[in-house]
């Protein structure tokens, strides 16, 4: 006890003949110009892999197509491949299969498809959050 009273003396005394140290007058200029500095970094600036012109093409052109199609000229009933006079190919390759799929393995379709959306909403939310441009 008496050294640790002995140690504890030593430092008071170094501590007050060291005395505070004071900051030099343009202490905050110094620092606020350094997280200035810091903040204007050259980090990666977000930019869409579609560009929005390009997202009002694509709009555009899918409103046309399905205005087309409902508004367009309903009186011929030939198709396009008889419009193009094409030789006709017969296609039989799965005409002898049949695909029965059991009820269990359509819940289990039905429900990968759901967690797979909640999922992919899920991580997207975790990365807008956690990762900063």
């Amino acid at each position: 006890m008496k050294a640790d009273k002995n140690i504890e003396e030593f430092i008071d005394n170094i501590m007050s003949e060291a005395g505070l140290e004071q900051p030099s007058l343009d202490f905050t200029a110094n620092v606020m110009s350094q997280v200035e500095a810091s903040s204007t970094s050259n980090a990666t600036v977000y930019k869409p892999l579609i560009s929005k012109p390009v997202w009002f093409i694509i709009l555009g052109s899918f409103i046309a197509l399905v205005g087309y199609v409902v508004l367009g000229n309903t009186e011929t009933t030939a198709s396009w491949t008889d419009r193009l006079e094409l030789p006709e190919v017969p296609f039989n390759l799965l005409e002898n299969i049949s695909f029965e799929f059991s009820s269990a393995l359509m819940y289990a379709f039905i429900l990968l498809a759901l967690m797979v959306s909640i999922q992919v909403s899920v991580v997207k939310y975790y990365f807008q959050k956690h990762i900063t441009f």
